[in-house]
């Protein structure tokens, strides 16, 4: 009865139940709209909306990098004051991202899709923008740990987007810029509401300013690094599909994914609810090894109960799911659940690194995974096709998680 007790009364449960509330909201978000927008448009347009979607998460890798992870890493070394001026400063620091997105997208969206539309063009860059703001904003309060407050604007944003994808599938509303308008403006919606209520104008000399700087890029520049290197291990398979195969290969690639990837928004929560808390005893060794240890099995069970799904339901789940244009898929139904349970599995031990500000170790990891990704993805795509993309996952994933656990080991000397 005791021990109920005091499980009952840990102040922990109530954040960690927002936070767990919150990612189940995201992962039928992000289940409904790979859903509704696979059966309802055709391979090559959901094929864009993959490029797209890519583009934007590699926006959102590069934000992450320099402002939002430097900041939950660095906000508990600050002083009260230092630590208001500290988080103003990352939003100025947003701000400018913003208008960075403005000026590269351009090149970008050239590479990237093969018809010049100035609408299209406009559309897709308003919903990388408004993307990106709002993760900024679900970022910060977490590393805050404000999970309350990043609670409801989940729930306004997951009710908001599911009613626009239900509309989309009962009135089979074909038109791709109708939902990224929408969609872009309840991101925008919640983006606004949050700056208008926390942005101040703050007058501080310009060698605080760079120091502020020069606190987030000492660890940035790592994660920027790594963010870019991860985005070429594992974004770049789209593009090997849309130069050596064809665009239908990249929907299909995009509906594999997006199943075995619905554990994310849960892993995404976790890691950024379990990086505070592993912060706050970077000092103590022996501590972190013992939560790595604790929270290592559940993430040991997430793996396995993926593979499990893979196996026996992955087919079933994809027809039931995408709609019969995506059945007959065979052995590859089982690849992305397997690369994403190795990633799930190795988790804490990249938390573990991250919470001592061994930012540098997966960048140096990520530069033989790069390679390994280009060379063999493109040695194996041009020979086996589609298939050859997840041989190839499977084997720089194995090849990453591997490198991880053997520094960890060493860093924290088993």
């Amino acid at each position: 009865m005791i021990q109920i007790s005091n499980f009952t009364k840990n102040k922990e449960l109530p954040k960690l139940f927002s936070v767990l509330l919150d990612q189940v909201l995201m992962s039928v978000v992000t289940l409904l709209t790979s859903v509704v927008l696979a059966r309802t448009f055709d391979k090559v347009q959901y094929a864009d909306l993959v490029l797209l979607f890519t583009l934007t998460l590699f926006s959102l890798g590069f934000q992450s990098s320099i402002i939002s992870k430097p900041y939950a890493i660095n906000q508990n070394d600050l002083g009260e004051l230092n630590k208001e001026s500290y988080y103003q400063f990352n939003l100025n620091l947003k701000l400018i991202f913003t208008v960075g997105v403005v000026f590269v997208f351009p090149f970008l969206y050239y590479f990237s899709f093969d018809v010049w539309d100035f609408q299209r063009f406009s559309i897709f860059l308003f919903y990388i923008i408004s993307y990106t703001s709002y993760f900024f904003i679900r970022e910060t309060l977490l590393s805050e740990r404000k999970t309350k407050e990043n609670l409801k604007y989940g729930i306004f944003c997951a009710t908001g987007l599911v009613s626009l994808l239900l509309y989309i599938l009962f009135s089979n509303n074909k038109n791709i810029n109708f939902f990224l308008i929408v969609a872009s403006t309840i991101y925008s919606l919640v983006s606004a509401f949050y700056f208008i209520s926390n942005y101040k104008k703050i007058k501080l000399p310009n060698y605080t300013w760079l120091q502020f700087w020069n606190i987030n890029w000492k660890i940035g520049k790592w994660l920027l690094g790594s963010n870019f290197l991860f985005h070429i291990s594992s974004s770049i398979y789209p593009w090997l599909l849309l130069y050596i195969t064809e665009k239908k290969d990249i929907a299909v690639f995009g509906v594999l994914i997006s199943v075995a990837a619905l554990v994310n928004p849960l892993l995404t929560a976790l890691s950024s609810y379990l990086l505070p808390l592993f912060v706050s005893v970077n000092s103590k060794y022996d501590k972190i090894k013992e939560l790595v240890g604790k929270w290592n099995i559940l993430f040991a069970l997430m793996a396995i109960v993926l593979v499990i799904i893979g196996v026996f339901l992955g087919q079933n789940i994809i027809v039931l799911l995408y709609g019969e244009k995506y059945q007959n898929l065979g052995i590859l139904v089982i690849f992305p659940f397997i690369v994403q349970a190795i990633n799930v599995f190795a988790q804490p031990f990249k938390i573990a690194l991250n919470a001592i500000k061994r930012t540098d170790v997966n960048f140096w990891i990520l530069i033989p995974r790069s390679i390994i990704s280009v060379v063999l993805g493109f040695l194996l795509i041009n020979r086996f096709g589609l298939v050859g993309v997840f041989y190839t996952m499977i084997f720089e994933n194995l090849f990453y998680q591997i490198s991880y656990y053997i520094i960890y080991r060493k860093v924290f000397k088993f």
